[in-house]
This record gives C-alpha cells, sequence and structure tokens, in this order.
C-alpha cells in the first residue's frame, strides 16, 4: 500500500503521519455557516427594502464576499460612516471576507471553525469565539459570472441555498450586486461583453435575495477611475465610493473623520490576526503536535494559543475607543 513520504537529507522517510487528514474532504461548500452561534432563536426582524436602517443596540454586521470585501478592512470607510452615524448603538463590524471566496465554496484551512480537529494526541479544534448573527451583508457574483451565462442556473440555486442557511442564524440579510468589470488593465476590451454577462447575474441574485426574504442593493457600475491601474480591484477612491453608495443604501449619510477611520483601522489589523491567524497548522491544524507548536520550557502549554485569546480583548478595547470618537462626529 502507498504511504506518503518525505525527504530529508537526501533519506526517503516513510510518514503515515502526513496522511492523517485529507484538506480535500474538509466540506467548505457552506463554510460561513460555521463562523456564526447558533441562537436559541432567529434574529429578527428583517430589514425591508428601501427602508431607513435602524440596528439594534451592540449588533453585530458580518460583510462576506471575496477579493473586495477582504480589501474593505484596509480601506476601513464603510464601518467608519456606520460607527459615526451610529454611535450610540455599540456596533461591531466583523469582515470575513476571502480573496477565492465564491458563493459555491469558501475555502479555509483544515478544522478551521469545525466542531472536530485533528485526531493526534495533543491537539484540539478550533476554539476561537464565534460570530454574533446579526445583519449579513452579501458580495457575490462577479468572479462567478465569467464561468458565462451557462452557470447562470447553477449560480442562482447555490445563492438560494447559502441565503437559506443564513437564515438559520439571521434574518437581516443584505445582498449587494456585484461590482462592474472596468474598461481598464489587460482585460479593458472584454469589459463590456463581461458586463452585459454580469446584469444577469445581478438579476439572478435579486431574485434570491427577494425570494429569501432579504434585501437587494444595486450599486450600479463604478467609473473606470475607480479602479487600480489592473483592472482588477478598487482603488482607494473605488473603496470610498463603495462605501458611500452602500449608507446611502441603507437610507444614512455618509459621515465620518479620519480619526475614527484610524480606530477603525487598528481594530481592522486585530481582528484579521485573530481571524486569519499565521501558523494555522500550529494553532488548530494538522502541526499541533510538533514541539514547535509548544512552551520550550512546558510542553503541555500552547503558547500560540494563549497569545491568541488576548486578542478579543484588544478589539473589544479599540471598539469602545471607536464609539467614544464617533459621538463626537455624531453631535
Amino acid at each position: 500500500m502507498f504511504r506518503p513520504f518525505i525527504v530529508v537529507a537526501g533519506i526517503l522517510l516513510s510518514s503515515p503521519l502526513l496522511s492523517a487528514f485529507d484538506p480535500a474532504s474538509q466540506d467548505d461548500s457552506q463554510a460561513l455557516l460555521r463562523h456564526f452561534y447558533l441562537p436559541s432563536k432567529t434574529v429578527g426582524p428583517p430589514l425591508l427594502q428601501g427602508s431607513f436602517f435602524d440596528p439594534h443596540e451592540g449588533e453585530t454586521l458580518t460583510l462576506m464576499g471575496g477579493a473586495d470585501v477582504f480589501r474593505m478592512q484596509d480601506a476601513g470607510y464603510f464601518e467608519a460612516m456606520l460607527q459615526s452615524v451610529f454611535a450610540d448603538r455599540s456596533l461591531q463590524v466583523r469582515n470575513i471576507g476571502w480573496s477565492s471566496d465564491t458563493v459555491y465554496r469558501q475555502q479555509r484551512p483544515m478544522f478551521f471553525f469545525t466542531e472536530k480537529g485533528d485526531t493526534r494526541e495533543g491537539s484540539v479544534p478550533d476554539r476561537r469565539e464565534k460570530i454574533q448573527p446579526g445583519v449579513f451583508l452579501l458580495f457575490f457574483g462577479k468572479m462567478e459570472s465569467l464561468e458565462g451565462e451557462e452557470a447562470l442556473p447553477a449560480f442562482e440555486e447555490t445563492y438560494r441555498e447559502l441565503l437559506s442557511g443564513l437564515r438559520k442564524f439571521s434574518q437581516r440579510i443584505v445582498v449587494v450586486s456585484p461590482i462592474s468589470f472596468p474598461a481598464k488593465g489587460p482585460a479593458t476590451e472584454m469589459a463590456g461583453q463581461r458586463n452585459e454577462v454580469l446584469k444577469k447575474y445581478a438579476e439572478a441574485s435579486r431574485r434570491a435575495a427577494e425570494d429569501s426574504g432579504a434585501v437587494f442593493f444595486d450599486l450600479e457600475d463604478f467609473e473606470s477611475s475607480h479602479f487600480e491601474s489592473n483592472g482588477m480591484y478598487l482603488s482607494e477612491s473605488g473603496h470610498l465610493e463603495l462605501a458611500t453608495r452602500l449608507v446611502h443604501s441603507l437610507g444614512i449619510g455618509p459621515e465620518w473623520n479620519d480619526e475614527v477611520l484610524a480606530k477603525v483601522l487598528e481594530k481592522n489589523r486585530l481582528w484579521d490576526q485573530y481571524y486569519r491567524p499565521t501558523n494555522w497548522a500550529f494553532l488548530y491544524g494538522d502541526r499541533q503536535h510538533v514541539p514547535s507548536s509548544r512552551d520550550h520550557v512546558d510542553n503541555n502549554k500552547r503558547w500560540f494559543e494563549e497569545e491568541l485569546k488576548k486578542i478579543p480583548g484588544l478589539i473589544a478595547k479599540k471598539e469602545t475607543e471607536i464609539w467614544k470618537l464617533a459621538e463626537g462626529v455624531a453631535r
């Protein structure tokens, strides 16, 4: 029988430990659902299309999507505007965007928010705090549209399934239309054709949202000047424009200042360290059993996990600072 092997200094070593878990066997088709605490009662009431956004006290807004959402954390404008308008609500914003995420699959490292972890001695499952369900904002459809019109039925069906899964946690869901392709960069000549297909994916997103009781935000086309030179990602001005359109869709104004924005970015860096930690294999993955995953004096002490446990407290402290600064903007 074949056994995986490794080569050390030219010596071939068989290693049964390498076959402890096959990453391909982890089902990440709806990995986003693993991120949230399951409430005793689904969070409500649903948001209403065209109504003024009125968040609950202490509510968490979670952003989901691919690269554009992932990069929103480095801009910070959307949260800075929300916190400034709702300074008295103690809102929490959590960005769980991942560059490769689509409605079909949200691939994560092994044992990422799974109930069971690595089975080897000394290993533990993911013990990070999950997210409280509140308002979900979903940004999908752009990358999926590159598969063409023939994949449209599968996209809509899968989006509906994802929304159905999320509704078990909260009825307060916003589906955001995919951001347009710019006539800029290497694919300039393809932008027109791609946007024609993208409009159909946007309509499919709208149908899925409406049938699921979710709100739909149509962002409409972005000017090419709002994209970086490669034509792939929103620029700084593009993220400011995105945030402005989002808050307008929520029925509020784009109020913020640089002090609030700076604190939001500090909080986002901490959240990024907590949600997307480096050296995952040694933290909760398949390398927890090795000596370098443990304290050099006390082998029973998991130094990496102990460091990670400090971050939620630091995030809470930053959010308190954000809320205090935002009060000055709201006055």
